[in-house]
């Protein structure tokens, strides 16, 4: 026998009894968001065993995406979908190997109503790729207001359960959470701030603390994966975090994104916070990454860390040095915005409150005019970093005028569509609502060559009577938007 299933309250509860096919079992709505056949592929994939019998029945909660909010933004017209495309794996990896293991029943909620109840039922709560925006906290529109936050009890109900005792797992996007609600970062262990490395990449790990059981899985041997290595703000998690995994530098490729001064890239890692056990793994943007036997191992282990049926170390590490020369600064380039203020650009009295300097990068409320550079440009290369923190509409202006537009936006022909021209981007490169992304524009005579993200979606694409020279500006069109890493590169004379 499979075991049973029920829906309790909108939710998922999953029974750890036996396991077999998913032949056997009634279908929900995770398995029609995968198919059958992504779903026999984590089956295959699945740890056979738990690391530690539990010492008691464990109950964990899974939280994630719903079929009806990846069908809600897919029927928007033109809207790409917000949730993120590997939240169903992750969700259902989660729970079928507690399922497989009787290592913990799982059940699976994307109804934020959840963190309304009881949570101490819960051994663990599991934040499967799930954006918390909408969710959890809401952007906030006007940076210098105290708004009402429609989401204190919920937030207040996930914190107090950590500090009491509470078990919490984040997988990858979960760091890309809560902006605004920084006690949240803080139990995590860290703050999204971009990726340091594209899924394209082939990314060499190593394994910082091969002694503990959370790195078991990979037999003590360094190994590369092809996912969407992030990186974090300020100081590294070492700082409060015991690191289980991290990016071994020395082997990696070139990235123009993997810009941290002190050239740490921790992506695993696990962390006390108060009377409660926290593990996170940056790892997980890809769907591969589920069907991959020893980083769902990892994460089992993860899980049952966070119940508290698996001991482990987690002192946390020395915090690296800056590099000389490395960190936030291009080498031949002149920065626009560099994380300290906006002297690069005309601001008035008007637009001040509303272009705002925090923790290192422009937050845009949507409700001023666009910002300007004070200086012109002729021939150029421009690297600029953002990120929509709800589905937006905005845009990058090249050379003083609106014609010369990037569009940056949720609509299926992709950011960097040139809306003055009706040309559009070769293909959609966009990464999903709430992360980071990089144009680097090169703009020669009146041809443009954009790529997006690494990947080149525009190849000299003319820009009939645009002027030789002029201004650059973020694009003020109603809508909240997040810039950093502003970068622009003279051309005259120089080599490309």
């Amino acid at each position: 026998m499979y075991g049973f299933r029920q829906l309790v309250g909108g939710c998922l509860v999953v029974a750890a009894v036996l396991f077999c096919s998913t032949t056997a079992r009634a279908v929900d709505e995770w398995d029609e968001l995968l198919g059958q056949e992504a779903l026999q592929k984590i089956e295959a994939a699945l740890p056979a065993k738990a690391l530690a019998k539990p010492a008691k029945p464990r109950k964990v909660l899974v939280f994630t995406e719903s079929k009806k909010d990846f069908d809600r933004m897919a029927s928007q017209k033109a809207q790409k979908p917000v949730p993120h495309k590997s939240s169903p794996y992750a969700a259902k990896s989660v729970a079928l190997m507690g399922e497989k293991t009787g290592a913990f029943e799982a059940v699976i909620s994307a109804n934020p109503g959840v963190f309304k109840k009881d949570l101490t039922q819960y051994d663990a709560i599991v934040l499967a790729n799930v954006y918390l925006g909408g969710k959890l906290f809401q952007p906030r529109r006007d940076f210098t207001a105290q708004e009402p936050n429609p989401q204190a009890l919920e937030q207040k109900a996930l914190s107090d359960y950590v500090k009491g005792g509470g078990g919490l797992i984040g997988i990858h996007v979960a760091s890309a959470e809560a902006l605004d609600w920084s006690e949240y970062n803080q139990i995590l262990g860290g703050t999204y701030a971009g990726q340091a490395w594209q899924a394209f990449h082939e990314v060499p790990i190593k394994i910082d603390d091969p002694k503990s059981p959370l790195t078991a899985a990979f037999g003590g041997k360094d190994f590369t994966v092809k996912d969407d290595i992030y990186m974090f703000d300020g100081v590294s998690p070492r700082a409060t975090a015991h690191i289980l995994l991290s990016v071994d530098t020395a082997k990696a490729p070139e990235s123009m994104w993997a810009d941290r001064a002190d050239g740490d890239y921790p992506l695993s890692w696990v962390r006390k916070h108060e009377n409660g056990r926290v593990f996170y793994t940056a790892l997980g943007h890809e769907p591969d990454m589920y069907l991959n036997q020893p980083f769902l191992a990892h994460l089992l282990a993860g899980i049952q860390f966070a119940t508290g049926d698996l001991a482990a170390n987690t002192a946390p590490g020395t915090v690296p040095a800056a590099k000389t020369g490395s960190g936030g600064t291009m080498k031949g380039w002149t920065a626009l915005f560099d994380g300290n203020n906006l002297d690069a650009f005309k601001v008035d009295e008007g637009q001040k409150k509303h272009w705002i300097v925090d923790n290192g990068l422009i937050r845009y409320d949507g409700r001023a005019g666009s910002l300007w550079t004070r200086e012109e440009f002729a021939d150029f290369q421009l690297r600029v970093d953002w990120r929509m923190p709800r589905v937006s509409d905005s845009g990058v202006f090249l050379r003083g005028t609106g014609k010369g537009q990037m569009n940056i936006w949720c609509w299926d022909q992709g950011s960097g569509q040139l809306w003055g021209y009706r040309a559009d981007p070769k293909s959609n490169e966009d990464k999903p609502v709430g992360e980071w992304n990089t144009f680097l524009a090169t703009m020669k005579g009146d041809l443009l060559t954009l790529e997006l993200n690494g990947v080149e979606v525009f190849t000299q694409q003319q820009l009939k009577g645009i002027p030789e020279s002029g201004p650059i500006a973020l694009q003020k069109h109603g809508d909240p938007l997040e810039w950093k890493n502003i970068y622009v590169r003279k051309l005259e004379g120089a080599e490309e």
